[in-house]
């Protein structure tokens, strides 16, 4: 297929770090945005342009051996499929959002409290209790849910249609899914930092949602998160799975377990918000995650990894998630990115290592 028919989908993801760095520059000598937020900044728009150069390259892996359903092939259809699935989500929001503005120009009144971004923020500071930090931890689950859900839908409904192609087209609408997911927060971000007059009332809620109090004058990391993901998606399943599991499961239960600790937890190190306890349940909960996504993998056919690497992997990926927890306790990098793009490189070197097949 010819390159412009990627290119509606590609454009997107240039037009959004286009706007990223735009945001980067205008507040790079702000006297309130450290150092280490200027490089988890950069790392964001970074990953999100890698994701647009390389979408063409997923396509055509999951699609190049494999027949379509209405087209002669499936690179036909999963490129269509993205420019309707991801370009159709982002200009529905792009109206939504002009829908605001246009609502504010009539109400020129929302402008001084709900479609005021600095009021948002006041009010933001005021309510944000540890009960928000915990809803927001839930919802970092998500990801690793979809992926399960996705596999067990086309295993159960789709593999006799489709054939052993079933899970090309279930890892490939999981991709289209974690992209629209992805955009909907870069979207929220870029009009929170530049103009607040088009952010609609739900979107706002689901700012409130989404965001810490370190992300105000920042980008969301949760949609950096989708794209660290990304690149593992060139290899094996079960490696994509566990980076997924570990990255959203495994740490927003170390997060959860910290946060409940509260004032009996043990800060370590010292003068830092981490503690023993959210180490503890990250440790065990990165182990559990490890030995679900194998067992998962290997249930749908989709790995035939052996018990001893299994166990091998999870201890050394439990104490990988423990190293990068007590780095980020004193270098501010955000480990949304940092967990998924290490603990993917560690399981690349483990199996090159055991020489098991890493595509």
């Amino acid at each position: 297929m010819n390159i412009i028919y990627f290119l509606p989908v590609m454009i997107l993801f240039f037009v959004f770090t286009f706007f990223m760095f735009v945001h980067i520059f205008k507040t790079w000598n702000s006297a309130e945005k450290s150092n280490y937020k200027k490089i988890n900044e950069i790392v964001y728009a970074l990953l999100t342009l890698a994701f647009g150069i390389y979408y063409p390259f997923l396509i055509i892996k999951f699609g190049s051996n494999n027949k379509g359903i209405f087209l002669p092939n499936a690179v036909d259809e999963f490129t269509i499929l993205g420019n309707i699935f991801i370009v159709g989500v982002m200009m529905g929001m792009f109206l939504w959002g002009f829908s605001a503005k246009i609502r504010t120009i009539r109400h020129p009144e929302l402008l001084k409290e709900q479609n005021n971004y600095e009021y948002f923020c006041e009010k933001f500071l005021r309510e944000y209790p540890e009960k928000s930090q915990i809803k927001r931890k839930i919802t970092h689950i998500l990801p690793g849910g979809i992926i399960g859900l996705c596999i067990i839908i086309f295993y159960l409904f789709f593999k006799n249609l489709l054939g052993n192609a079933w899970s090309d087209y279930a890892i490939f609408v999981i991709i289209i899914i974690g992209i629209d997911f992805a955009f909907t927060f870069i979207a929220q971000d870029l009009i929170r930092l530049f103009d607040f007059s088009y952010m609609p009332p739900n979107a706002i809620k689901m700012c409130e949602a989404g965001l810490t109090p370190e992300e105000l004058d920042s980008f969301s990391s949760t949609a950096v998160m989708v794209f660290a993901f990304a690149p593992f998606a060139f290899f094996c399943f079960p490696l994509l799975l566990i980076v997924i599991l570990i990255t959203s499961v495994a740490d927003a239960i170390a997060s959860i377990i910290g946060i409940l600790a509260s004032d009996k937890k043990h800060h370590f190190p010292k003068g830092t918000d981490k503690s023993i306890e959210g180490y503890i349940g990250g440790f065990i909960s990165t182990f559990i995650s490890t030995l679900f996504g194998v067992i998962f993998s290997n249930f749908f056919g989709l790995s035939n990894w052996s018990i001893e690497l299994t166990f091998n992997l999870a201890l050394i990926l439990s104490i990988t998630f423990f190293l990068i927890d007590i780095l980020t306790s004193k270098i501010k990098l955000q480990d949304n990115y940092l967990n998924p793009l290490i603990t993917g490189f560690i399981i690349l070197l483990v199996l090159v290592n055991t020489k098991v097949p890493i595509i």
